[in-house]
Protein backbone atom coordinates (compact mmCIF):
# COMPACT_ATOMS: atom_id res chain seq x y z
CA UNK A 1 0.00 0.00 0.00
CA UNK A 2 1.30 3.48 -1.18
CA UNK A 3 2.65 6.25 1.71
CA UNK A 4 0.50 9.17 1.81
CA UNK A 5 3.82 12.02 1.63
CA UNK A 6 3.32 14.66 4.53
CA UNK A 7 3.88 17.70 5.61
CA UNK A 8 5.78 17.46 8.60
CA UNK A 9 5.50 19.11 11.67
CA UNK A 10 3.56 18.53 15.02
CA UNK A 11 0.84 21.37 14.31
CA UNK A 12 1.26 23.47 11.34
CA UNK A 13 -1.60 25.21 11.96
CA UNK A 14 0.66 28.72 11.96
CA UNK A 15 1.85 27.87 8.55
CA UNK A 16 -1.63 27.55 7.08
CA UNK A 17 -2.46 30.85 8.42
CA UNK A 18 0.52 32.86 6.97
CA UNK A 19 0.16 31.35 3.66
CA UNK A 20 -3.78 31.19 3.31
CA UNK A 21 -5.16 30.04 0.18
CA UNK A 22 -1.63 28.65 -0.83
CA UNK A 23 -0.90 26.34 1.83
CA UNK A 24 -1.98 23.28 0.09
CA UNK A 25 -0.50 24.01 -3.51
CA UNK A 26 3.01 25.49 -1.46
CA UNK A 27 2.97 21.90 -0.60
CA UNK A 28 1.93 19.94 -3.12
CA UNK A 29 4.92 21.46 -5.13
CA UNK A 30 7.71 20.87 -2.71
CA UNK A 31 6.78 17.40 -1.81
CA UNK A 32 5.87 16.82 -5.60
CA UNK A 33 2.62 15.57 -5.15
CA UNK A 34 0.94 14.83 -8.40
CA UNK A 35 -1.92 13.01 -7.15
CA UNK A 36 -3.75 15.71 -5.12
CA UNK A 37 -3.61 13.59 -1.75
CA UNK A 38 -1.04 14.95 0.92
CA UNK A 39 -1.14 14.81 4.97
CA UNK A 40 -0.55 17.60 7.65
CA UNK A 41 -1.47 18.18 11.21
CA UNK A 42 -3.36 21.06 12.15
CA UNK A 43 -6.10 22.08 14.49
CA UNK A 44 -4.14 21.65 17.73
CA UNK A 45 -1.88 18.58 15.78
CA UNK A 46 -4.63 16.55 14.29
CA UNK A 47 -4.07 13.85 11.67
CA UNK A 48 -5.78 15.51 8.53
CA UNK A 49 -5.37 14.39 5.05
CA UNK A 50 -5.64 16.99 2.00
CA UNK A 51 -7.93 16.04 -1.00
CA UNK A 52 -7.09 18.46 -4.23
CA UNK A 53 -8.86 18.46 -7.60
CA UNK A 54 -12.13 16.57 -9.08
CA UNK A 55 -11.48 13.38 -7.97
CA UNK A 56 -10.90 14.85 -4.12
CA UNK A 57 -13.92 16.52 -4.42
CA UNK A 58 -16.14 13.48 -5.58
CA UNK A 59 -14.55 11.54 -2.80
CA UNK A 60 -15.57 14.45 -0.27
CA UNK A 61 -19.12 14.09 -0.91
CA UNK A 62 -19.21 10.71 -1.00
CA UNK A 63 -21.78 9.72 1.42
CA UNK A 64 -20.98 6.17 1.70
CA UNK A 65 -17.29 6.86 2.97
CA UNK A 66 -17.12 10.43 4.35
CA UNK A 67 -19.07 12.12 7.35
CA UNK A 68 -19.10 15.63 7.53
CA UNK A 69 -21.46 16.68 10.13
CA UNK A 70 -19.38 17.51 13.35
CA UNK A 71 -16.13 18.08 11.81
CA UNK A 72 -16.48 22.16 11.40
CA UNK A 73 -14.12 23.71 14.34
CA UNK A 74 -16.28 24.66 17.38
CA UNK A 75 -15.22 28.57 16.89
CA UNK A 76 -16.63 28.63 13.07
CA UNK A 77 -20.16 27.01 14.07
CA UNK A 78 -20.09 29.18 16.92
CA UNK A 79 -19.51 32.58 15.05
CA UNK A 80 -20.61 32.01 11.34
CA UNK A 81 -23.11 28.73 10.91
CA UNK A 82 -24.73 29.06 14.80
CA UNK A 83 -25.09 25.93 17.25
CA UNK A 84 -27.48 23.20 15.63
CA UNK A 85 -27.20 24.96 12.11
CA UNK A 86 -28.10 22.56 8.89
CA UNK A 87 -24.52 22.80 8.13
CA UNK A 88 -23.91 20.48 11.89
CA UNK A 89 -26.88 17.70 10.95
CA UNK A 90 -26.42 14.61 9.27
CA UNK A 91 -28.64 11.44 7.99
CA UNK A 92 -32.52 11.93 7.46
CA UNK A 93 -32.42 15.30 9.83
CA UNK A 94 -29.98 16.89 7.24
CA UNK A 95 -32.14 15.58 4.58
CA UNK A 96 -35.20 16.51 5.77
CA UNK A 97 -34.44 20.41 6.89
CA UNK A 98 -32.13 20.72 3.60
CA UNK A 99 -35.67 19.64 1.86
CA UNK A 100 -37.08 22.64 3.46
CA UNK A 101 -33.78 25.18 1.99
CA UNK A 102 -34.70 24.14 -0.89
CA UNK A 103 -38.65 24.38 -1.20
CA UNK A 104 -37.28 27.61 -1.43
CA UNK A 105 -35.89 27.61 -4.29
CA UNK A 106 -39.11 28.44 -6.71
CA UNK A 107 -38.98 29.63 -9.95
CA UNK A 108 -41.31 32.45 -8.64
CA UNK A 109 -38.77 33.21 -5.53
CA UNK A 110 -35.53 33.19 -8.14
CA UNK A 111 -37.19 35.75 -10.01
CA UNK A 112 -38.46 37.83 -7.27
CA UNK A 113 -34.41 37.85 -6.04
CA UNK A 114 -33.20 39.27 -9.36
CA UNK A 115 -35.90 41.73 -9.85
CA UNK A 116 -35.25 42.90 -6.15
CA UNK A 117 -31.28 42.77 -7.01
CA UNK A 118 -31.99 44.82 -9.92
CA UNK A 119 -34.39 47.62 -8.53
CA UNK A 120 -32.20 47.65 -4.73
CA UNK A 121 -28.72 48.11 -6.74
CA UNK A 122 -30.45 50.93 -8.82
CA UNK A 123 -32.25 52.42 -5.74
CA UNK A 124 -28.70 52.83 -3.92
CA UNK A 125 -27.20 55.15 -7.31
CA UNK A 126 -28.30 58.70 -6.05
CA UNK A 127 -26.64 57.39 -2.18
CA UNK A 128 -23.38 56.38 -4.03
CA UNK A 129 -23.83 59.38 -6.39
CA UNK A 130 -23.52 61.75 -2.84
CA UNK A 131 -20.41 60.09 -1.55
CA UNK A 132 -16.83 61.28 -2.37
CA UNK A 133 -15.85 57.90 -2.79
CA UNK A 134 -17.87 54.35 -2.49
CA UNK A 135 -15.90 51.03 -1.20
CA UNK A 136 -17.81 48.51 -3.16
CA UNK A 137 -17.20 45.88 -0.58
CA UNK A 138 -18.59 47.85 2.18
CA UNK A 139 -21.10 49.22 0.11
CA UNK A 140 -22.36 45.62 -1.07
CA UNK A 141 -22.99 44.64 2.49
CA UNK A 142 -25.74 47.00 2.89
CA UNK A 143 -27.61 46.71 -0.51
CA UNK A 144 -27.18 42.64 -0.30
CA UNK A 145 -28.48 43.23 3.63
CA UNK A 146 -31.80 44.77 1.97
CA UNK A 147 -32.14 42.29 -0.68
CA UNK A 148 -31.09 39.00 1.41
CA UNK A 149 -33.98 40.75 4.01
CA UNK A 150 -36.39 41.86 1.66
CA UNK A 151 -35.69 38.29 -0.17
CA UNK A 152 -36.65 36.24 3.32
CA UNK A 153 -39.75 37.53 4.14
CA UNK A 154 -37.60 39.58 7.26
CA UNK A 155 -39.00 42.59 8.79
CA UNK A 156 -35.40 44.84 8.79
CA UNK A 157 -36.21 48.76 9.47
CA UNK A 158 -33.79 50.81 7.12
CA UNK A 159 -32.35 52.41 9.86
CA UNK A 160 -31.09 49.30 11.75
CA UNK A 161 -29.95 48.04 8.20
CA UNK A 162 -26.36 48.99 8.45
CA UNK A 163 -26.04 47.52 11.85
CA UNK A 164 -27.72 44.40 10.29
CA UNK A 165 -25.44 44.39 7.67
CA UNK A 166 -22.10 44.85 9.93
CA UNK A 167 -22.82 42.21 12.42
CA UNK A 168 -23.48 39.87 9.43
CA UNK A 169 -19.97 41.42 7.89
CA UNK A 170 -18.43 40.29 11.50
CA UNK A 171 -20.15 36.71 11.39
CA UNK A 172 -18.97 35.98 8.08
CA UNK A 173 -15.15 37.49 8.73
CA UNK A 174 -14.91 34.96 11.42
CA UNK A 175 -13.82 31.85 9.11
CA UNK A 176 -10.18 33.63 8.65
CA UNK A 177 -9.02 32.08 12.23
CA UNK A 178 -10.40 28.40 10.33
CA UNK A 179 -11.37 27.86 14.22
CA UNK A 180 -8.51 28.97 16.17
CA UNK A 181 -8.74 31.71 18.68
CA UNK A 182 -8.52 34.85 17.49
CA UNK A 183 -9.03 38.77 18.64
CA UNK A 184 -12.06 38.93 17.52
CA UNK A 185 -14.23 35.92 18.04
CA UNK A 186 -16.26 37.54 21.42
CA UNK A 187 -17.19 40.19 19.42
CA UNK A 188 -18.04 37.52 16.66
CA UNK A 189 -20.83 35.86 18.85
CA UNK A 190 -21.98 38.96 20.26
CA UNK A 191 -22.71 40.12 16.78
CA UNK A 192 -24.40 36.62 16.50
CA UNK A 193 -26.45 36.61 19.37
CA UNK A 194 -27.92 39.89 18.14
CA UNK A 195 -28.63 38.49 14.84
CA UNK A 196 -30.41 35.23 16.17
CA UNK A 197 -32.54 37.78 19.36
CA UNK A 198 -33.75 39.36 16.22
CA UNK A 199 -34.52 36.67 14.13
CA UNK A 200 -35.87 34.37 17.10
CA UNK A 201 -38.58 37.13 18.31
CA UNK A 202 -39.97 37.12 14.36
CA UNK A 203 -40.19 33.45 14.33
CA UNK A 204 -42.08 33.90 17.40
CA UNK A 205 -44.19 37.02 16.24
CA UNK A 206 -45.54 35.06 13.50
CA UNK A 207 -46.28 31.83 15.14
CA UNK A 208 -48.00 33.93 17.43
CA UNK A 209 -49.80 35.50 14.26
CA UNK A 210 -48.58 38.96 14.94
CA UNK A 211 -46.49 39.72 11.99
CA UNK A 212 -47.79 38.25 8.58
CA UNK A 213 -44.60 37.58 6.14
CA UNK A 214 -46.17 36.04 2.82
CA UNK A 215 -46.49 32.48 2.24
CA UNK A 216 -43.52 31.31 0.44
CA UNK A 217 -40.95 33.46 2.12
CA UNK A 218 -38.16 31.96 4.19
CA UNK A 219 -39.73 33.80 7.68
CA UNK A 220 -43.23 32.01 6.53
CA UNK A 221 -42.06 28.71 5.77
CA UNK A 222 -39.35 28.27 8.72
CA UNK A 223 -41.82 29.79 11.21
CA UNK A 224 -44.74 26.86 9.91
CA UNK A 225 -42.85 24.01 9.18
CA UNK A 226 -42.59 20.72 11.27
CA UNK A 227 -39.74 17.97 10.76
CA UNK A 228 -40.00 14.67 9.70
CA UNK A 229 -41.80 13.34 13.31
CA UNK A 230 -44.43 16.16 13.04
CA UNK A 231 -42.90 18.66 15.21
CA UNK A 232 -42.10 22.14 14.72
CA UNK A 233 -38.51 23.51 14.89
CA UNK A 234 -36.87 24.89 18.35
CA UNK A 235 -37.66 29.06 17.98
CA UNK A 236 -33.81 29.46 18.28
CA UNK A 237 -32.87 26.84 16.12
CA UNK A 238 -35.43 27.98 13.72
CA UNK A 239 -33.77 31.63 13.88
CA UNK A 240 -30.15 30.36 13.14
CA UNK A 241 -31.64 28.27 10.48
CA UNK A 242 -33.27 31.50 8.52
CA UNK A 243 -30.03 33.49 8.68
CA UNK A 244 -28.82 30.92 6.90
CA UNK A 245 -30.96 31.36 3.91
CA UNK A 246 -29.85 35.00 3.22
CA UNK A 247 -26.60 35.43 5.35
CA UNK A 248 -24.56 33.61 2.19
CA UNK A 249 -25.93 36.55 -0.12
CA UNK A 250 -24.55 39.01 2.45
CA UNK A 251 -21.18 36.80 2.04
CA UNK A 252 -21.79 38.09 -1.91
CA UNK A 253 -20.12 41.25 -1.08
CA UNK A 254 -16.65 39.76 -1.66
CA UNK A 255 -17.55 38.37 -5.13
CA UNK A 256 -19.17 41.59 -6.21
CA UNK A 257 -16.06 43.59 -4.76
CA UNK A 258 -14.22 41.01 -6.85
CA UNK A 259 -16.39 41.07 -10.10
CA UNK A 260 -15.73 44.91 -10.14
CA UNK A 261 -11.68 44.57 -9.91
CA UNK A 262 -12.24 41.76 -12.81
CA UNK A 263 -14.72 44.56 -14.96
CA UNK A 264 -11.48 46.84 -14.28
CA UNK A 265 -8.67 44.79 -15.12
CA UNK A 266 -10.20 43.35 -18.12
CA UNK A 267 -12.18 46.55 -19.80
CA UNK A 268 -13.08 44.11 -22.68
CA UNK A 269 -15.06 41.92 -20.69
CA UNK A 270 -17.45 44.53 -18.95
CA UNK A 271 -18.34 45.71 -22.81
CA UNK A 272 -19.44 41.79 -23.23
CA UNK A 273 -21.61 41.89 -20.34
CA UNK A 274 -23.43 44.90 -21.55
CA UNK A 275 -24.35 43.05 -24.75
CA UNK A 276 -25.13 39.75 -23.77
CA UNK A 277 -26.73 38.30 -20.32
CA UNK A 278 -25.47 34.83 -20.85
CA UNK A 279 -21.72 36.71 -20.80
CA UNK A 280 -22.68 38.42 -17.36
CA UNK A 281 -23.62 34.45 -16.23
CA UNK A 282 -20.26 33.35 -17.21
CA UNK A 283 -18.57 36.35 -15.81
CA UNK A 284 -20.03 35.72 -12.30
CA UNK A 285 -19.00 32.04 -12.64
CA UNK A 286 -15.14 32.48 -13.54
CA UNK A 287 -15.11 35.55 -10.69
CA UNK A 288 -16.47 32.49 -8.50
CA UNK A 289 -14.06 30.24 -9.58
CA UNK A 290 -10.87 32.79 -9.90
CA UNK A 291 -11.07 34.68 -6.82
CA UNK A 292 -10.33 32.97 -3.50
CA UNK A 293 -13.31 32.36 -1.21
CA UNK A 294 -13.80 29.23 1.03
CA UNK A 295 -10.39 27.80 1.47
CA UNK A 296 -10.78 24.48 2.50
CA UNK A 297 -13.82 22.44 3.94
CA UNK A 298 -13.38 19.41 6.83
CA UNK A 299 -15.23 16.06 6.85
CA UNK A 300 -13.88 12.10 8.38
CA UNK A 301 -14.11 8.95 6.72
CA UNK A 302 -16.61 7.02 8.06
CA UNK A 303 -15.49 3.44 7.30
CA UNK A 304 -11.95 2.18 6.03
CA UNK A 305 -11.69 2.13 2.19
CA UNK A 306 -8.84 2.81 -0.09
CA UNK A 307 -8.28 5.65 -2.58
CA UNK A 308 -5.39 6.22 -5.02
CA UNK A 309 -3.57 3.20 -3.42
CA UNK A 310 -3.65 4.65 -0.28
CA UNK A 311 -5.51 3.18 2.91
CA UNK A 312 -7.74 5.83 4.76
CA UNK A 313 -9.13 4.33 8.28
CA UNK A 314 -12.35 5.12 9.61
CA UNK A 315 -12.48 8.84 11.67
CA UNK A 316 -9.44 9.92 10.12
CA UNK A 317 -9.57 13.83 9.38
CA UNK A 318 -9.80 14.57 5.79
CA UNK A 319 -10.15 18.45 4.45
CA UNK A 320 -11.03 19.28 0.51
CA UNK A 321 -8.37 22.22 -0.55
CA UNK A 322 -11.55 24.33 -2.42
CA UNK A 323 -9.47 27.43 -4.14
CA UNK A 324 -6.77 24.53 -5.28
CA UNK A 325 -9.41 22.01 -6.93
CA UNK A 326 -10.51 25.31 -8.71
CA UNK A 327 -6.92 26.59 -9.77
CA UNK A 328 -6.19 22.82 -10.75
CA UNK A 329 -4.45 22.60 -13.96
CA UNK A 330 -5.88 18.69 -14.25
CA UNK A 331 -9.20 20.25 -14.38
CA UNK A 332 -8.95 23.89 -16.01
CA UNK A 333 -6.80 24.81 -18.75
CA UNK A 334 -4.74 27.63 -17.94
CA UNK A 335 -6.46 27.79 -14.18
CA UNK A 336 -4.56 30.90 -13.37
CA UNK A 337 -5.71 33.25 -16.32
CA UNK A 338 -8.78 35.23 -15.87
CA UNK A 339 -11.09 33.86 -18.80
CA UNK A 340 -15.09 33.63 -18.38
CA UNK A 341 -15.21 31.80 -21.76
CA UNK A 342 -14.76 28.39 -20.34
CA UNK A 343 -17.89 28.43 -18.72
CA UNK A 344 -19.34 28.71 -22.33
CA UNK A 345 -19.89 24.62 -22.66
CA UNK A 346 -19.08 23.85 -19.23
CA UNK A 347 -21.02 20.58 -18.13
CA UNK A 348 -22.34 21.56 -14.96
CA UNK A 349 -20.17 19.62 -12.87
CA UNK A 350 -21.20 19.33 -9.35
CA UNK A 351 -17.31 18.54 -8.31
CA UNK A 352 -14.97 20.99 -10.32
CA UNK A 353 -16.96 24.70 -9.62
CA UNK A 354 -17.08 24.40 -6.02
CA UNK A 355 -16.71 27.69 -3.90
CA UNK A 356 -19.88 27.07 -2.00
CA UNK A 357 -19.35 23.37 -1.88
CA UNK A 358 -19.67 20.37 -4.50
CA UNK A 359 -21.77 17.51 -4.71
CA UNK A 360 -25.63 16.88 -4.50
CA UNK A 361 -28.00 19.93 -3.32
CA UNK A 362 -30.65 18.17 -1.85
CA UNK A 363 -28.45 15.11 -0.19
CA UNK A 364 -24.81 16.84 0.62
CA UNK A 365 -23.71 19.88 2.20
CA UNK A 366 -23.58 21.94 -0.69
CA UNK A 367 -24.71 25.28 -0.38
CA UNK A 368 -28.84 25.65 -1.63
CA UNK A 369 -27.93 29.24 -2.22
CA UNK A 370 -25.54 28.63 -4.89
CA UNK A 371 -28.37 29.51 -7.61
CA UNK A 372 -29.08 32.73 -5.81
CA UNK A 373 -25.67 33.79 -5.73
CA UNK A 374 -25.02 33.49 -9.48
CA UNK A 375 -28.59 35.46 -9.94
CA UNK A 376 -27.38 38.33 -7.86
CA UNK A 377 -23.26 38.55 -9.57
CA UNK A 378 -25.31 38.45 -12.67
CA UNK A 379 -27.39 41.45 -11.59
CA UNK A 380 -24.60 43.13 -9.87
CA UNK A 381 -22.19 42.86 -12.70
CA UNK A 382 -24.84 44.27 -15.24
CA UNK A 383 -25.37 47.25 -12.63
CA UNK A 384 -21.91 48.14 -12.75
CA UNK A 385 -21.09 47.53 -16.48
CA UNK A 386 -24.06 49.29 -17.57
CA UNK A 387 -26.41 51.15 -15.06
CA UNK A 388 -23.56 53.41 -13.84
CA UNK A 389 -20.21 55.32 -14.75
CA UNK A 390 -17.36 55.62 -12.39
CA UNK A 391 -13.88 56.35 -12.15
CA UNK A 392 -11.54 54.44 -10.33
CA UNK A 393 -8.61 56.43 -8.69
CA UNK A 394 -5.33 54.84 -7.41
CA UNK A 395 -5.39 52.60 -4.64
CA UNK A 396 -3.62 49.09 -3.42
CA UNK A 397 -5.47 46.18 -5.77
CA UNK A 398 -3.75 43.73 -3.95
CA UNK A 399 -5.85 40.49 -3.52
CA UNK A 400 -3.82 38.70 -0.95
CA UNK A 401 -3.81 34.57 -1.46
CA UNK A 402 -2.15 34.14 1.88
CA UNK A 403 -4.50 36.19 4.46
CA UNK A 404 -8.05 34.25 4.96
CA UNK A 405 -10.99 34.74 4.01
CA UNK A 406 -8.96 36.53 0.79
CA UNK A 407 -9.53 40.65 0.08
CA UNK A 408 -8.67 42.92 -2.14
CA UNK A 409 -6.60 45.32 -0.20
CA UNK A 410 -8.52 48.48 -0.47
CA UNK A 411 -11.85 46.60 -0.86
CA UNK A 412 -12.15 48.42 -4.32
CA UNK A 413 -12.91 51.97 -4.16
CA UNK A 414 -14.66 54.01 -7.10
CA UNK A 415 -15.78 57.50 -7.33
CA UNK A 416 -17.71 60.58 -9.42
CA UNK A 417 -20.55 57.53 -9.22
CA UNK A 418 -23.39 58.95 -12.09
CA UNK A 419 -26.64 56.96 -13.75
CA UNK A 420 -25.73 56.39 -16.96
CA UNK A 421 -27.68 57.63 -19.25
CA UNK A 422 -28.57 57.87 -22.99
CA UNK A 423 -29.73 61.40 -23.76
CA UNK A 424 -29.14 61.69 -26.62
Amino acid sequence: MATIKRDKGLDNSVKVMKQGYLYTTNQRERLGVTDGVFETRALGGKRIIVLSGKDGAELFYDNDKIERSGTLPKRVVNTLFGKGAIHTTTGKVHIDRKALFMSLMTEGNLKYLRELTRNLWFANTQRMESMDQVNVYRESIIVLTKVGTRWAGVQAPEKEIENIATDMDIMIDSFKAIGSAFKGYREAKAARRRVEDWLEDQIIQTRKGKIHPPKGTALYEFAHWKDYKGEPMDSRLCGIDLMNTFRPLIAINRFVAFGALAMYENPVAREKIKQDDDYAYMFAQEVRRFYPFVPYLPAKAKVDFQYKGYEIEKDTMLALDIYGTMHDPNVWEDPNEFYPERFKDWDGSPFDLIPQGGGDYHTNHRCAGEWMTVIIMEETMKYFASRINYDVPEQDLTVDLNSLPGYIKSGFVIENVQENVDRT
